[in-house]
């Protein structure tokens, strides 16, 4: 989609009703004035075609990681060269050989910090006899039932995302310790320059190695999946509290940059300043509001109940973010985990710590 070359900005997508959230993350080439800059270069081979069909006279360029999730970073490996380098976080680095752990990584510590039965109930792959055959004894449950999952993710992980190639041989990082301090019309931060008017920052939450990146002479933020609702869903490595701190960053540095065009990882892009701050005011109150009443509910819960029980007490809430969050979550999305949301806010509160009862 050209709509925003006049800015130094295409992107490719996929075609989705209603403006809903892309089943795969969408692609951006951003141009300065020095180089062309792919920002996650998703998955599949009709995206990996089109994208090389608009570099086909680009030169070299760099490619740009907004986080280590199979989607975003999956043609990372047939795009990058020698003069074509990968740029991570450096929290990314002990992901490169295992990237397919956000799908099979992400299921078996599913399964082992959750309730067993529950959550093999939830995930809709086995029917009952299975499960409790699975369950039988805890040597099957650990050296049956534990391969049997990591086969399935990987099966549909495979399905869904394709091969991924890594590029390891390619691949940078971005290291906190070099980092600089930035300054955005009084807002100061710190963050790398990565070309004239390029810049990369820390935007934990949705997974520790999640960046944004700012081209501040053409007023674009690229923000991965830092404004996805509800996150974090990665329960490997994403955390509730950096999210809200990310989140608000985002806030405040589109207001004081007055920032013209804000583009995501799963949703068409915002243009305009004013859309922009009520767009991201929005995604932080429906935040504050699941964080209020999940933890109002904690606090009111008879904590020595299992993890099931809890959670088809708070599934039960009537609420409207709470009951739309329960038809879209995951098996139906990869993108909403409600009983991870649930998980992570009880660990917060202290109510349970490493393994589910």
């Amino acid at each position: 989609i050209d709509t925003y070359k006049n800015k130094g900005l295409i992107y490719f997508t996929e075609h989705v009703k209603d403006n809903r959230a892309t089943n795969y993350a969408n692609t951006y080439i951003v141009t300065t004035d020095n180089r062309r800059y792919i920002i996650d270069s998703s998955c599949g081979r009709k995206r990996l075609t089109r994208v090389k069909r608009q570099l086909a006279d680009a030169g070299n360029y760099t490619i740009l990681c907004t986080h280590y999730h199979n989607d975003h970073i999956a043609n990372n490996g047939r795009l990058s060269g020698k003069e074509s380098p990968i740029i991570y976080h450096e929290n990314a680095a002990s992901k490169i050989a295992y990237l397919r752990t956000n799908a099979y990584g992400q299921i078996l510590r599913m399964y082992r910090d959750m309730p067993k039965e529950g959550f093999l109930k939830r995930l809709g792959v086995f029917n009952d006899s299975i499960i409790k055959l699975l369950l039988k004894r805890k040597v099957y449950s650990r050296y049956i039932a534990e391969p049997l999952l990591f086969t399935v993710s990987y099966i549909l992980s495979l399905k869904s995302i394709g091969r991924i190639y890594s590029g390891k041989k390619h691949v940078k990082f971005l290291k906190p310790a070099d980092m600089t301090l930035l300054s955005f019309n009084g807002m100061k931060t710190k963050g790398w320059v990565l070309d004239d008017s390029l810049y990369a920052m820390e935007a934990p939450g949705h997974s520790d190695c999640h960046t944004v990146y700012y081209h501040k002479s053409n007023s674009i933020l690229i923000a991965g999946d830092a404004l996805n609702f509800l996150t974090p869903n990665d329960i490997q490595f994403g955390t509730i509290k950096e999210t809200i701190e990310s989140q608000k960053f985002l806030l405040e540095l589109a207001a004081n940059e007055k920032i013209e065009l804000l583009c995501q990882g799963h949703y068409p892009p915002v243009e305009g300043n004013e859309k922009i701050i009520s767009y991201i005011s929005d995604i932080i109150e429906k935040h504050n509001h699941i964080y209020n009443i999940t933890r109002s509910f904690i606090n009111s819960i008879d904590r020595s109940l299992p993890f099931d029980e809890l959670y088809n007490q708070y599934c039960s809430i009537d609420d409207p973010v709470i009951n739309r969050l329960k038809k879209i979550t995951f098996p139906r999305s990869t993108l909403v985990f409600l009983d991870v949301y649930f998980l992570k806010m009880l660990e917060e509160c202290g109510v349970i710590s490493g393994r589910c009862r």
